[in-house]
């Protein structure tokens, strides 16, 4: 079984022309406002999942500002991802320092959504305010079984597009405070897990988290998923960020990493399996 943590799924009329939806928008424009970026509606996912073997995909929109464009796009998704039950989970994303974000959270997971997702901020770090805001939304997802995958990167190396101003020792916070929530890290959790040899703690409070493999190509040398195995185990899973990347990147990623094809297997989807019920 192959499982998709991380993907971003746009309705037909956003993936066509996204011009509308970008006044007031910063974190969209940041990411989206070439034209060239691409953005895709389900048609064209389920096609690229079919080509690449996938089985499942957790699907998610953008760190919307407006709360109008937040309902709009994860009412969407809950309506598209009904049609595919098996297939397709849905994610609410919102930007967390809303001050409608918890309402909206609330409301999407009693309303069946699978959980919240990518919980994004690119122009600051893990503040204070920002990490008490997204402790309450982990709570919220602890109290309903339901995963929170959170956006973070790693604090050195060139800036690029989407890349927020934030310290390993925030990230270390917010797994602290996330303690029992399903907790999924986008992007090698800015290579925290390289540094869990370090201190026993930071091992033992990883047993709760996931960390997906998205933009991984980009940003870590493929033997810095086989170190980071040695280290923590069984805690990654494959996010592709897609349209950003698709399936086929990874795979040869893990390849060049020289992971075994037994290992591979828990990448490419089991740890997710079990880690999330599916």
């Amino acid at each position: 079984m192959i499982i998709d943590v991380h993907v971003h799924l746009s309705p037909p009329d956003l993936a066509a022309d996204r011009a509308p939806y970008l006044d007031g928008e910063k974190g969209l424009s940041i990411l989206y406002g070439d034209p060239k970026a691409p953005l895709v509606s389900t048609a064209a996912l389920l096609a690229d999942m079919d080509v690449a073997g996938v089985d499942k995909a957790l699907v998610m929109g953008f760190p919307w500002v407006l709360e109008a464009h937040a309902d709009r796009h994860n009412d969407w998704l809950l309506a598209e991802c009904q049609k595919y039950p098996d297939r397709l989970y849905p994610l609410a994303a919102f930007d967390p320092r809303a001050p409608w974000a918890y309402r909206h959270a609330e409301k999407f997971l009693k309303s069946g959504g699978y959980g919240l997702g990518e919980l994004c901020v690119y122009d600051e770090g893990l503040t204070s305010a920002l990490l008490g805001n997204l402790e309450a939304l982990g709570a919220l997802c602890k109290d309903n079984g339901a995963p929170m995958l959170v956006h973070v990167n790693e604090p050195i190396g060139h800036m690029y597009p989407g890349k927020a101003p934030m310290e390993i020792s925030q990230i270390h916070e917010l797994v602290r405070r996330c303690q029992g929530v399903k907790l999924i890290l986008a992007h090698f959790g800015g290579g925290l897990p390289l540094l869990a040899s370090l201190r026993k703690e930071v091992k033992e409070y990883l047993t709760m988290t996931l960390f997906d493999t998205a933009a991984m190509p980009f940003l870590f040398e493929p033997k810095a998923l086989a170190l980071a195995y040695e280290i923590v185990g069984d805690r990654f899973s494959l996010g592709t960020d897609y349209p950003l990347l698709k399936t086929a990147r990874y795979q040869k990623y893990f390849n060049d990493a020289g992971l075994p094809p037994a290992v591979q297997r828990r990448v490419l989807g089991e740890t997710a399996a079990e880690f999330l019920g599916l």
